[in-house]
């Protein structure tokens, strides 16, 4: 038997031009909010059509938990065929789904349509980042992620608050054949964007199994992926719990100007981040960064003793986050083999879904106990005191592959 390995046969200036670029982001943007409108609008739908608040929460974490579950499988599919294929498959469930909730409004049709939907965000936002790479002139894959985050943030402050403002004035109704259109129009640019033409070459067949055991057994993913895990730690609590903690600990600070802050100074961490890390070095700029998310974490715990830290924090944790995430995810991509890309940033996706579970868990309960100025306390100083440890494992890691590779010349 056979599989199929991809390979480009022009040059990446062929794809890397501002009209192929313009509809990649394009469809990134309303992908993204239309998933961010989806998370935020459908436990109150839920509600709407008689579910319980059990069953309203039920119905996004099945939608996780689903994604998690396929990534296993369609990430090294992704690798065998290319991400361009399977986004588009994604795009498409994300832009039939509301028609399916059109056609029967009712619970048991919700679960069934968020399953199907879990295809959308188990292939898309890792497909975001291997046609990145793919796509990316040499030596600017971190500045041309950092474009695409940029995309990705705009779409999450536009998808909740436009679907909000919708459902308030016109319904649920109309927000779905919004959402089925716009989604459409997502698939459609997606469609339209050149990707590099491949050719078919024999091989061994891999398993699925096989091809994130290989992706595996690149050293330099570990200590990566658990930077990876500290701000998706951090960054749950901030999603979920910086409201609550804003308004308990400074109760006349308006929680909105927060995330605005927080959102404006993330597309400026995502400019920034990404092109630093290609003139220095990923690793030269992805532990500082996320020392920054550890000190805005710290910072933010002081909220009840000085409130005007809310503006500093939302800087600093906007700043630290956004940077963190695409600096790390251009590292995987610079460890991975091009041939197992699309499975190692699957593996990131569920590093990060797993975490972000796991934090709001753990924020949560501390919410009903020591307070959540002891959760943000706990994270800043989680990160700062493996910072140090993990940067030394890489140098470490990187020092013996280096004598490796002269031994075998």
């Amino acid at each position: 038997m056979q599989i199929r390995q991809y390979h480009s046969q022009q040059g990446d200036h062929f794809y890397s031009t501002p009209l192929n670029w313009v509809l990649f982001f394009g469809s990134v943007f309303f992908f993204v909010a239309n998933l961010f409108a989806a998370i935020s609008i459908f436990p109150g739908y839920s509600l709407a059509i008689g579910a319980s608040p059990f069953l309203a929460g039920l119905q996004n974490t099945t939608f996780g938990v689903a994604a998690v579950i396929l990534r296993l499988f369609l990430g090294p599919v992704m690798d065998k065929r290319g991400p361009h294929p399977l986004m588009l498959a994604g795009a498409f469930t994300f832009a039939t789904t509301p028609l399916l909730l059109l056609l029967s409004p009712s619970y048991e049709m919700l679960l069934a349509a968020r399953v199907y939907q879990s295809v959308g965000l188990a292939v898309y936002l890792p497909g975001v980042s291997t046609l990145a790479a793919e796509m990316a002139p040499e030596g600017k894959i971190g500045t041309y992620l950092g474009a695409s985050r940029i995309f990705i943030n705009l779409g999450l402050l536009a998808g909740p608050s436009g679907a909000l403002l919708i459902v308030d004035h016109f319904g649920y109704t109309n927000w779905f054949l919004v959402s089925a259109l716009t989604s459409a129009f997502s698939l459609a640019l997606l469609a339209a964007v050149k990707t590099p033409v491949v050719k078919a070459r024999a091989e061994q067949v891999i398993t699925s199994f096989g091809q994130i055991t290989r992706a595996l057994a690149e050293k330099q993913v570990y200590p990566v992926m658990a930077g990876i895990a500290l701000y998706s730690f951090t960054y749950s609590g901030v999603v979920s719990f910086a409201a609550v903690h804003i308004e308990t600990a400074a109760p006349g600070i308006e929680a909105a100007y927060f995330f605005i802050i927080h959102g404006i100074a993330g597309i400026a961490g995502c400019l920034g981040a990404g092109a630093l890390s290609d003139r220095f070095g990923r690793g030269n700029v992805a532990w500082p960064i996320l020392a920054i998310v550890g000190i805005g974490a710290i910072a933010f715990s002081f909220l009840p003793f000085l409130p005007a830290l809310m503006v500093i924090c939302g800087i600093i944790l906007g700043l630290g986050i956004q940077g963190s995430s695409l600096v790390f995810a251009a590292w995987l991509i610079d460890v991975s083999k091009p041939e197992l890309r699309a499975t190692t940033m699957s593996l990131q996706e569920n590093t990060i879904d797993i975490f972000f579970a796991l934090s709001a868990m753990v924020f949560g309960a501390a919410a009903q106990g020591p307070g959540l100025d002891t959760a943000f306390l706990f994270s800043g100083i989680m990160i700062m005191a493996l910072i140090l440890p993990l940067s030394r494992k890489t140098t470490t890691i990187i020092a013996r592959q280096n004598q490796e590779s002269k031994g075998t010349r």
